[in-house]
């Protein structure tokens, strides 16, 4: 994290496996693996408990340009939901990554990824 406890591209991963929401259709989910103290970052208290982890999933809205954050924090007696509303810069580095996933791993951008222009494309919910 920088100065300002934004992200960077040496805290997060995106994870190649992406769903495409069906209900909406312009919605790619991607989990982002998470390397940075997550309990500095967003104030919890994963750190104390061994069977306890945060799992981060973006959805980005390719036509409207959006990503929103959504956090679940697990425990061995439950779960735990929350959204981050990320940065400005944290949403564009996001956004961006995910698109640099999405070449890698299907060799096109992430409009034809939601367009489904790409064989071997499976939609999931």
């Amino acid at each position: 994290m920088n100065d300002k406890k934004e992200l960077t591209r040496s805290d997060i991963a995106i994870d190649s496996d992406m769903e495409i929401d069906c209900d909406i259709g312009q919605q790619i989910t991607v989990y982002i693996e998470t390397w940075f103290d997550v309990d500095k970052k967003f104030g919890i208290h994963t750190a104390d408990d061994s069977n306890a982890w945060l799992n981060m999933y973006g959805k980005f809205n390719v036509g409207g340009d959006s990503l929103r954050i959504e956090c679940e924090i697990s425990r061995e007696d439950g779960s735990e939901y929350f959204d981050y509303t990320p940065t400005e810069s944290e949403s564009t580095l996001i956004k961006d990554m995910i698109r640099e996933k999405c070449a890698e791993v299907f060799g096109c951008t992430v409009e034809e990824f939601i367009a489904d222009e790409t064989p071997g494309m499976e939609m999931t919910m």
